[in-house]
């Protein structure tokens, strides 16, 4: 099983209660995460393996899988998509249609308007819907095992136990399989690799942050506003080098600017800079 969202989303969290709940159940379980980036926004990952019979020797990622779960809200990326079996089996933190199809089914579950409601935030704010897709997960996996989730959850989340033990039941009962229809556009096959070029003489890195396009893991972005005064702070404290001053006025290259909202707390003029959902 494969894991994957945002840092800062419990991408992690969710693979271990996952697998706690697993081996509640009996199983030998194996959990590990990986890593783009230790930073709030970037890609993440997280495997799991379980198996009812024997333990497992493997020790190293998943490539090809039976289950993909996406705990962000943003849609999944083509490639992993691709790395689903046929047969297998997406869960996404989605309440309205997935409008794509493959080789595999797909079960959605409204996570983050389920934490959301019970008031499962992080520190930003944003609603954290990993558990309450666990739910859906269990459901999916596990049917009978909603009992052994909830006292994962209670085990490990501490303070917020009783909320998180209410969005997995809610994610539960509200998970929902899509049923394919003829007109949903199919995804595409990968295309075959380039040819590799050859490896330089002295395998040393000429690039820099730039050649990164961090903006692709925002989900939200700074809005200049009209009390903006051009001072420039912004730009100072940017990790990203995205804000710049351009004829007079301070400007957002959303294709580097990753959404850490550094920016807005820096910015000494009230009202001079607000945070918004990046559009899905």
């Amino acid at each position: 099983m494969l894991l994957v969202g945002r840092g800062g989303e419990g991408v992690v969290l969710a693979s271990q209660l996952l697998a706690e709940t697993f081996a509640r159940a009996g199983c030998w379980v194996q959990s590990f995460p990986e890593f783009t980036a230790e930073r709030r926004g970037a890609p993440i990952s997280a495997f799991l393996r379980w198996d009812e019979r024997s333990p497992i020797h493997r020790r190293y990622k998943v490539r090809d899988c039976d289950v993909v779960a996406v705990v962000s809200p943003s849609p999944p990326t083509p490639d992993v998509l691709r790395t689903v079996r046929p047969g297998g089996l997406v869960v996404l933190n989605r309440g309205a249609r997935f409008p794509l199809s493959g080789s595999f089914d797909v079960a959605r579950v409204p996570a983050s308007q389920i934490a959301q409601a019970h008031g499962i935030l992080s520190a930003e704010g944003r609603p954290m819907g990993n558990v309450a897709l666990l739910g859906a997960c269990v459901r999916l996996l596990l049917p009978d095992g909603l009992p052994l989730l909830e006292e994962a959850v209670a085990a490990r989340v501490g303070a917020l136990a009783q909320e998180n033990v209410l969005a997995a039941r809610e994610g539960y009962a509200r998970c929902t399989r899509q049923h394919r229809l003829a007109d949903d556009p199919r995804l595409e096959a990968a295309q075959a690799p380039a040819p590799r070029a050859r490896p330089p003489l002295f395998p040393v890195s000429t690039t820099d942050s730039r050649g990164n396009h961090t903006g692709s893991w925002s989900l939200d972005r700074p809005v200049l506003l009209d009390a903006c005064t051009a001072c420039g702070l912004c730009a100072l404290f940017c990790p990203e080098g995205a804000m710049s001053r351009s004829g007079g006025a301070m400007a957002v290259d959303y294709l580097y600017c990753k959404g850490c909202g550094i920016c807005e707390v820096v910015c000494p003029v009230r009202n001079a800079i607000a945070m918004e959902a990046v559009p899905a």
